[in-house]
């Protein structure tokens, strides 16, 4: 390519180097091409810096094709209007990223157990009324319920993390009608995207309170699963879902601790018992939380917290000051880890089926 362009596009090159993680046209074609996402527009043949591809019109629709030498610059990838692609678009507007740890952490707390730590320091502090988390049901073991939690005794008691859908709203609204104004919900990012409607729209009724708020911490998740499938999944491997101590996913495996001992296998191995309304979910991390939370981009023993929100920063730095948790910034290399995951997530889109 020559031109007044040349130049900007070898400063492109140089950025997206240096920034960001670079993906080749193959990977383009495989996800946007070939699935049927690409809108057409040659955004790819036109700012190709080396005029590696060309729009091939010989099956009646314009597809973007190599017809020379992909140098692997990225900048096909980057300029998609349908690859999520930039942090913004992929993580949301995170204001800061850090790792951060309960400094007296509870038996059974996820990670670093920074979210109870900081939710129990939000109750005694009276900063909300109550904390909306989830508990396994009294009557089938791990089946996710709401619970209003008032106390910080009633928040550690609902630690840890479970992997299928939870109908927290039923907890937000008990807690209002309860009175309750000031309250604290955890969730995935579908329950979060909940919770900002009803917080932020005129047809919600959290807005529609005088002084009402629901402070949004969002989990990281990659998919659910339906709780019939789990379980069976699980008695399959002759383990009963009533023996089982706690779940966790991390590094593409799902682990979990039971009255025999511990288990693990590649996630891959439960994908037919996930919740068929993961495959339309792009948000990893809970782009309308406050603050959200996972345990990627730490090490362990440590929660991720993105900082999402003026609101969440305030909270964030309370429990520092109140030294309930302790936290170190994350590296910008950890924050790509986060943002390869979102990506994965995302990029699930691609594979589904037209109609």
């Amino acid at each position: 390519m020559t031109g007044p362009l040349e130049d900007i596009y070898s400063e492109i090159q140089d950025w997206l180097k240096e920034n960001t993680k670079r993906f080749a046209f193959k990977k383009l074609e495989r996800e946007i091409i070939a699935s049927g996402v690409c809108v057409e527009c040659g955004a790819c043949v036109e700012n190709c810096p080396v005029d590696a591809l060309t729009g091939d019109y010989s099956s009646g629709k314009y597809v973007p094709t190599l017809t020379g030498k992909c140098t692997a610059c990225g900048i096909c990838y980057a300029n998609c209007p349908r690859t999520y692609f930039y942090r913004d678009t992929l993580l949301g507007n995170v204001r800061s990223a850090w790792k951060a740890r309960a400094v007296n952490r509870s038996k059974g707390a996820q990670d670093g157990g920074a979210v109870t730590a900081i939710l129990s320091n939000m109750l005694d502090s009276g900063r909300i009324d109550a904390a909306i988390v989830v508990q396994s049901s009294p009557d089938k073991a791990w089946m996710p319920i709401a619970k209003i939690a008032k106390t910080a005794k009633e928040v550690n008691e609902a630690s840890g993390s479970m992997y299928t859908h939870a109908p927290i709203m039923q907890g937000v609204v008990q807690a209002l009608n309860e009175g309750s104004k000031k309250l604290a919900v955890v969730g995935t990012s579908c329950n979060i995207d909940a919770i900002y409607k009803m917080e932020t729209s005129s047809s919600g009724p959290i807005k529609r309170i005088k002084g009402a708020e629901a402070i949004r911490f969002g989990l990281f998740c990659t998919k659910s699963y339906d709780y019939p499938g789990l379980t069976k999944f699980l008695l399959d491997q002759g383990i009963d879902v009533r023996d089982v101590k706690r779940f966790a996913i991390s590094g593409g495996m799902m682990m979990i601790e039971h009255s025999g001992g511990e288990a693990e296998w590649k996630v891959g191995e439960l994908e037919e018992f996930s919740s068929s309304s993961c495959a339309y979910c792009h948000d990893m991390n809970s782009k309308n939380a406050d603050i959200s939370c996972g345990n990627v981009g730490s090490e362990e023993g440590w929660t991720t917290l993105l900082l999402m929100t003026e609101r969440g920063e305030k909270i964030f730095k309370q429990a520092v000051k109140a030294k309930v948790i302790e936290a170190e910034p994350i590296e910008e290399k950890d924050i790509r880890e986060i943002d390869n995951l979102a990506r994965f997530k995302a990029a699930r889109w691609y594979k589904m089926k037209s109609h």
